[in-house]
Order: C-alpha cells, then sequence, then structure tokens
C-alpha cells in the first residue's frame, strides 16, 4: 500500500475527531457552536484533502 494511502487514512482518522470534538484547525482553532461556517468549510477542506490522498 503506498504510503499516501497511509496518510489519507490518518487524515481521515484525524477528520473524524475534529467531527467529534467540535473543533477544526487551519492556522488557529475553528469551533462549531461559535463560528459554524468556518467550521464546516474547513472540515470539507480537510476532508478534500484526506480523499485526494487515495487518488494520488
Amino acid at each position: 500500500m503506498p504510503w499516501t494511502n497511509w496518510l489519507g487514512i490518518a487524515l481521515l482518522v484525524w477528520v473524524a475527531w475534529d467531527l467529534w470534538a467540535g473543533s477544526v484547525w487551519l492556522h488557529r482553532e475553528f469551533t462549531r457552536q461559535y463560528e459554524p461556517v468556518a467550521y464546516w468549510c474547513l472540515m470539507l477542506v480537510w476532508l478534500g484533502v484526506a480523499v485526494s490522498c487515495f487518488y494520488w
């Protein structure tokens, strides 16, 4: 299995953890409670990065 698949799996676990925790990081922390639009946009960004690792 290529290393990019392992990276994709790790990022998917990280996205799942962020979904459970209710906060996501880019250059600072965004929380689902206080900044829901930014939170969901960043979740989509990280999900896109994770899924793209399987198509490298």
